[in-house]
Parts: structure tokens; sequence; C-alpha cells
């Protein structure tokens, strides 16, 4: 049952791009909020200090209540339909947002019309920080989209299928509200700057009252953010590599593999990096050594061929999606 209702959720996502029907996401703002307000709230505090100041705990809160509540649901209705409508419906909200595939086409077109200024403002939709791209070349360009973009397309649909493959609609459920506690955080980062600028003078005045209570507040909020990004990165682990296997099939498998050698057991590295070595490597452009990575890629490539490197990785990210579809379809016909 779960194949076909990932075979139903990858046709509607490619036939509507994105998802807003059923991706709304003020109850999970709303959540954050709450959560947000009850963790500084100086009553909890004097009863439940603990909870004030431990960011795991805030965020297996923000992201185990409503998991909790999912799987009791699915465990009372049992099976049949009802069943199947519901975990669609989680499935298709775990999805990625946006239209990755409008934003990609967009950037494309302006590749091909060569108008680098639009490419580079495009480019800014698919950092994982949400901010300015700060090449300056085509060719750096192509650089920070071989490390955003796969993330972008993994995070998008192959993560979270996997795991609701594998674990279920209640993992993918957990993998989103992450991701999502992960955006909002960087939201309210980008409100308070914006609030710092234009209110400057009176903050000074209140931090002078309160400095030590928004200091805390800060440092909680910081802790949370780090501690959300952590949880992410441990559910990221084994799909990103299984993905980098993928990959490496579907493209030149020796040096698409030859940094998951070295990677494989990493505690630190980000997702995103091991996904664009992975795909340099499968696209034959891997640079030796990462030392001489941004020298070795510059000379490998001009500023036209740099680009145009960005429609193989798309191509190389559906191959390699095709290929664990029929994976688990021959998965789901032997077992």
């Amino acid at each position: 049952m779960h194949f076909l209702i990932i075979l139903i959720a990858i046709a509607v996502l490619e036939s509507n791009g994105q998802l807003a029907f059923i991706q709304r996401d003020l109850w999970v703002q709303k959540w954050h909020g709450a959560l947000a307000k009850l963790s500084c709230s100086t009553l909890l505090s004097s009863k439940l200090p603990s909870l004030e100041n431990n960011s795991t705990l805030n965020v297996l809160a923000f992201v185990l209540i409503p998991v909790l509540v999912l799987q009791l649901l699915l465990w009372y209705l049992g099976s049949g339909i009802v069943v199947f409508l519901v975990e669609l419906a989680v499935l298709l909200y775990c999805l990625g947002r946006g239209d990755l595939g409008a934003q990609v086409g967009v950037l494309q077109s302006d590749i091909q019309r060569n108008d680098l200024q639009a490419a580079f403002h495009d480019a800014a939709v698919f950092n994982i920080g949400h901010r300015a791209v700060s090449a300056d070349n085509a060719s750096g360009l192509f650089r920070e989209l071989a490390a955003s973009l796969p993330y972008r397309m993994f995070e998008r649909s192959f993560v979270v299928v996997f795991w609701f493959f594998f674990l279920g609609a209640p993992v993918a459920l957990a993998y989103r509200l992450l991701a999502l506690h992960g955006d909002m955080q960087l939201q309210v980062a980008d409100v308070q700057v914006d609030q710092e600028q234009e209110e400057h003078e009176q903050e000074e005045h209140e931090q002078e009252q309160q400095g030590s209570e928004d200091a805390s507040s800060e440092m909680l909020k910081q802790a949370t953010a780090d501690e959300a990004n952590r949880l992410l990165w441990y559910l990221e682990w084994i799909p990103v590599r299984a993905l980098a296997l993928t990959l490496g099939l579907m493209g030149d498998f020796s040096k698409a593999t030859a940094p998951l050698k070295e990677l494989v057991f990493c505690p630190t590295t980000s997702t995103a990096d091991v996904l664009r070595r992975c795909v340099l490597g499968a696209l034959n452009i891997q640079p030796r050594n990462e030392a001489e990575s941004s020298a070795e890629v510059d000379q490998a490539l001009d500023d036209t061929e740099a680009l145009s490197q960005v429609a193989d990785i798309v191509a190389l990210f559906r191959r390699s999606m095709t290929g664990w579809l029929v994976a688990i379809a021959l998965l789901v016909l032997t077992s």
C-alpha cells in the first residue's frame, strides 16, 4: 500500500508543481509560537526550569507531540481506505515546499539567454540558508548550485519518500517538521533584523532594563535552531548515503563513490556537502582534493559550460529517483 501511495504522491507533485492546497503550515507556525512563549514563560520557568533552558526538549516537544497524535490516529483507524487517504495526505504534506520545477525552469531559461544577473537572483531560492548568492562569476555560481540545488531536490522528495516507505508516515512527518522548524527560525531571525533597524533607539532603551532576559532568550533560540539542525542531520544520514550510491550508478560510479568512502562515517560533514561532492563526481568534474576544488573547477569549465551543467544535475537526480522507485517496486514484488 505504501508503494501505491508513493506513486500517487509523486504523480500529484509532478503534475501540480507545488501542493499549496494541502501544505498549509499555519498550524505549525502557531504551534512553534506557542511553544516559544511557553518556554519563556516566567510561571513555567519557576515550575519546570529544565524546559526553559533545554533546547533538545523544546525541539522534541515541537516534533514528537504531532507525530504521536498521528501515530495514535493511525492505530485507531487500523486499516482500510481511510488510513490510505490519511497516509496519502500526510505524505503530500511532507513533500517539499514551493514549485521547484518552475524555479529550475526559470533559472535554466536565464542561463540559456546568458542573463547572468537574473541567474544570480534566481539561484538564491535554492540556497540552504535562503541567503543571496556570494559567487561573482558563472563557474562560481555553478559551484554554489552544485551544493544547494541537489540538497533542495533531496529534501523535497527523496528523504521523505525513503522514510515513509521504510518507517511510515510518522517519521516522514517528523522530518518535515524539523525542516520547517529550521525555516521558521530563519524567518524569525530576518524579522528581528528588520525590527532592530527600524526601532534601534527603542531597543537600546529596553536592553538597559531587560538585557539579561533578551540575552537568555536569544541564546535559547540559537541553541534550539542548532539542535533542530542536528536532529535533521541524523534523519538525513542514511538516506543521503543511499542516494549517493544511486548517483554513482547513474553517473561516474568510481568518482561519485570516492568521496563517499571518505565521508561515510564522518560525524561533521553536512548533508549538502556530501551531495555536492558526490554529484560533481557523478558528473565527472570532481576535483581530486577539496583544497584545489575552486581552482580546478574554474579551469575545467568556462562560463557557458559551467552553467549548462545545471540541467545535468537535475537529470541526474531524476534518474536516481526513478531508480529508487524501481528498487522499491522490486522490494514490494519480492516481499
